[in-house]
């Protein structure tokens, strides 16, 4: 589950605490705009706005808001000599204590993520400073409105349910994606090796094993099968597919052997240039969970690089 997501949740169940946004960013740092950090009336905390010396002002501003559905906006700048924090830009954050009044829209925003729907949350600060909230739909005169984009979890479907797919699930899951893993075996695909929320889908064969599956541009597709023949299988089907990032286990020979394959078959050098192969980043990976390692560190670059 993503950070903004059990967020929106837990506002949902409770409608209590105080939240900060980042709605601007300037410069460098750590967290950009839509980044929040959601301090619970236990005093713990859920999501992060950056760290360090920041997170601190941060949560001790929200702990000082006094009435519910009220908030304010201030600006850090994250300078060595002022915050302790050599970054050299700036943050403007929102803070709010929460009301049950909010449950109704928190509760529609996280439907919608978990819909796989991304949407505005915005929030309306009157000059009252009491905070109005509301999904794609500006509620009504404000001094001030902020939109904050939410989009769903990314999804993750890795083909073959073997030591990566196993060592990988579980910390792509933790890093923010929606992880399905596709494999003939059932033996492999039990809640020993694949817990909650992981998702894990038993095919006959891996031909048309990407047909029933919901493949956007925000989806990767991760070849990890058990063979050559399975490999190429899939690798055809996500290439017909709108997989924004398609990556494939496999030597440089192997890479090669297979896309000239390809290429006989009408393949093109432009659609064979979004394969990842040899999949991951270099990092010298040899075991299971340092090869799972360098795939969702590639992963994230990739998720990133199109934000």
């Amino acid at each position: 589950m993503s950070e903004a997501l059990q967020i929106l949740n837990e506002v949902a169940a409770t409608g209590a605490g105080a939240l900060a946004l980042i709605v601007a960013r300037r410069g460098s740092a750590p967290r950009g705009v839509g980044a929040m950090l959601l301090l619970r009336r236990d005093g713990s905390c859920c999501g992060t706005v950056g760290g360090g010396s920041l997170e601190q002002q941060v949560v001790a501003s929200l702990g000082q808001l006094q009435q519910d559905g009220h908030g304010v906006v201030r600006s850090f700048q994250l300078l060595p000599e002022q915050d302790g924090m050599p970054c050299g830009g700036s943050l403007t954050l929102l803070l709010v204590r929460l009301s049950p009044d909010v449950v109704p829209v928190f509760t529609a925003a996280a439907a919608g993520l978990e819909a796989g729907r991304g949407c505005n949350l915005l929030v309306v600060l009157r000059d009252n400073g009491q905070a109005c909230w509301s999904v794609d739909q500006p509620a009504g005169d404000a001094l001030h409105c902020y939109s904050i984009p939410l989009q769903p979890a990314p999804g993750l479907l890795i083909c073959g349910a073997g030591h990566i797919a196993q060592a990988l699930a579980p910390m792509a899951i933790t890093a923010g994606f929606k992880v399905s893993v596709l494999d003939d075996r059932a033996e492999l695909l039990d809640s020993g090796r694949f817990a909650a929320p992981v998702k894990t889908v038993l095919v006959t064969g891996f031909n048309d094993c990407l047909v029933c599956q919901q493949i956007t541009p925000a989806t990767s597709v991760l070849i990890v099968t058990y063979g050559h023949r399975h490999d190429r299988v899939v690798l055809e089907q996500a290439l017909a597919s709108a997989a924004g990032y398609i990556g494939m286990v496999g030597s440089k020979r192997k890479r090669e052997e297979l896309f000239n394959q390809l290429r006989a078959t009408g393949v093109s050098d432009a659609n064979l240039e979004r394969v990842h192969c040899p999949v991951g980043l270099v990092i010298g990976a040899e075991t299971p969970a340092e090869i799972a390692v360098s795939i969702l560190a590639e992963l994230i670059a990739f998720r990133r690089s199109k934000g």
